[in-house]
Order: C-alpha cells, then structure tokens, then sequence
C-alpha cells in the first residue's frame, strides 16, 4: 500500500472517530448507535494505531454506557477478525473452545484439561486465550499450560500442526492477533469491559478444512442472542453456548444445566431463553470444592499450582468433585456433536478415557 493511501485511510478514521465519538457519547439514554461500516473503520484505526487512546477509551466505554447494537459488534468484529493471523488446519472438523480470556477469580478451573480429554474422545479441539488481561487478571488456560511446560506462544500454523498430531493445542492472542493483544494497557486503565472483552472469544485463529466449532461459556443471559449472531458472521458451523461459572465452560454441579446450541442456520428471531435446553445435573454435589478466592495478583502462583495439581491427579485417575465437573463440562459438549449419545451415557465416555489414561496421554504429549 502506498503512503498516499495509507495517509487517506488514516485520516478517514480519525474522522469516523471523532462523528463515531458524537454520536454515542451523547448522555444518559441519548446515545445514537453508529453503523457497521463506521465500526469497523474506527476499529481498524484503533488496530493500526491511527487513533489517539483517550479517544479509544472514550468511545469503548461510551458503547459499553449506550449498550452496543448488534451492528457495532459486528463492525468491531469485521476489523478485529480482518487482522489476525489464522490458519487452516488438516481436519474436517475443530472444536474450538472460548473461555473467559480474563480467567477466573473465585474458583480453580477445570478448562485447561478439557482439550486433551475431547482429544481421546476423538475430538480435534483447541482452546485460545491470553496469559492474563483486565478486568479480573485471573487464572487462565495459559498460566496452567505454562507451568506444566507447555509451550504457549506458537504460532497459529505450529498450533494447527499439534491439532495434526496429538488432536488438540493452545493459541495465544498474543500470537494470532498481535494489534489486538497490544492494547491490553489500554484495556487496563480503562478497567471495565468493554466490547473487546465480548468479541475476542470469538475470534477464529484456527480452522479446519469444513467445519469449526464454537464452544463458548456465558453467565449473564443477554449474551446468548450476542455470541451467536456475531458467530455465525464469524462462519462457525455450530455454537454452543454453555452457562459455566464465572462464564465459563465448567457447570455448578448442583444446578439445572443450560445452554443454548445453534448449528448451521441461525434463527431469524433469536430469543435465547426461548431457545436454551435445560436439564437436571447428574452429580449430586456442590461445586464449592474448586472454589478458592484469589484476592490479587501476588496470589496466583499458588492457584496455579493447584489447578495443574488437581487437573493431573484427574488425568491420573483420581476421584473428586474436580474429575466429576470436567466429565459433566466434556460430556454436555459430546452430546451435541455425538447426538447419539444421552448426557449420563457421554459422562461414561469421558469417565472411561479418564480411567484408561488416553486423556492423560494426549494433555502429557504436548509437553
């Protein structure tokens, strides 16, 4: 691209900014939704670093006040999806799992294990996300990976080869999507989500060859309609929406299942609740068991730890109620691309390749 251009392209989004920043932050209940095309405009700039971060920060967290259209979150996808770095990988068929990118603060989770044992289902999974981003800076899949010694900073062809090979792997945002990750000190002294925090998960580093999956955990029920739609402009085959704690993937045990699955044709009218199965849980019993507060940063080594302690004593066969909610969380997302398998039958499944150490052989092959 000439100087010429890229000078036209820059002023063009400095200009979208500055009527984008009119419009939505107006006042209380006065905001004017922007238009798809001037999103994804303004979100290339951002990306490109053509914009100044007060005006960044004010129009993110201006959309966040006005609650951003349907519109806006696919003209901020448009851009962000417009420049990562993605690959195609040699399977028909990916699962690819979304987790909260800003982990977990309450409790110790399971997620990080849930790719390997899809893998010994005979699943291709992958699961993506980031060492550590606001608001919450919590335990993430990258910090356990890490710690187990696991290579965490491939690049997005390298990650599709370990799909090749063992069924499953990591990719890092920092990686796939370098202008997106080079925000997150923006993002910190923003401190609220915005709609970067919605639109990540979604973003699709790693495809396979005709149909990828989307597995993503919720908790506010708003969202279901969201995802789906900007999913499905992402090009998943199929999304499954599972409502986990803390948003993400893993159920309480001790509460009705719920989620919301689409595959192919999205409805024209989404309702979410209308459309969300429910059944009773399988597992009597708490979740409090994984739960452990993690107050600050200073703390999370130990939560690291145990997490990597906990996942590897379920992949050796140990009994607890940390292997009971990694089965129900595998299991719910067996059952609906194994639509012959009941929920009690797919926990088996997961129970059996536990016990065989299929599950332990494929998480143990990436290190």
């Amino acid at each position: 691209m000439n100087i010429k251009l890229d000078r036209l392209l820059e002023d063009d989004s400095q200009v979208a900014m500055r009527e984008a920043i009119q419009d939505v932050a107006v006042g209380p209940g006065r905001g004017r939704n922007i238009s798809r095309e001037r999103a994804a405009l303004v979100m290339r700039g951002i990306l490109n670093g053509d914009i100044d971060e007060i005006q960044t920060a004010v129009f993110l967290i201006a959309l966040r006040m006005k609650r951003e259209s349907i519109d806006e979150f696919l003209g901020l996808f448009d851009a962000l999806s417009g420049s990562i770095q993605s690959a195609t990988v040699d399977v028909d068929d990916l699962l690819l799992l979304a987790d909260p990118f800003d982990g977990y603060v309450r409790n110790i989770s399971i997620t990080p294990f849930i790719p390997a044992v899809l893998s010994a289902c005979g699943h291709n999974a992958i699961i993506h996300g980031v060492e550590t981003v606001g608001p919450k800076h919590g335990l993430t899949a990258h910090k356990v990976y890490k710690a187990a010694g696991i290579e965490t900073l491939l690049d997005a062809q390298s990650v599709a080869d370990k799909v090749v090979d063992i069924g499953w792997g990591y990719a890092d945002q920092s990686s796939y999507a370098p202008s997106l990750y080079a925000l997150q000190d923006l993002r910190d002294r923003i401190i609220k989500r915005t709609a970067l925090t919605t639109l990540e998960r979604l973003l699709v580093p790693i495809h396979a060859k005709r149909n990828t999956h989307l597995v993503l955990g919720y908790v506010h029920k708003a969202y279901p309609s969201i995802y789906a739609t900007v999913a499905k402009a992402a090009g998943y085959q199929s999304v499954l929406l599972l409502k986990g704690v803390e948003g993400g993937l893993a159920p309480a045990l001790n509460k009705p299942l719920r989620k919301f699955f689409f595959d192919g044709e999205l409805p024209t009218d989404i309702d979410a609740e209308k459309q969300l199965v429910e059944s009773q849980p399988i597992f009597n019993a708490s979740s409090a068991a994984l739960t452990r507060a993690i107050a600050s940063e200073d703390q999370a080594p130990s939560a690291i730890e145990q997490c990597l302690e906990i996942g590897l004593g379920i992949l050796a066969g140990a009994k607890s109620v940390a292997r009971d909610s990694l089965c129900l969380a595998t299991a719910q997302i067996l059952t609906d691309h194994e639509p012959d398998l009941s929920l009690s039958d797919a926990v088996k499944k997961v129970q059996v390749c536990l016990d065989n150490g299929s599950a332990k052989e494929r998480f143990n092959a990436m290190i």
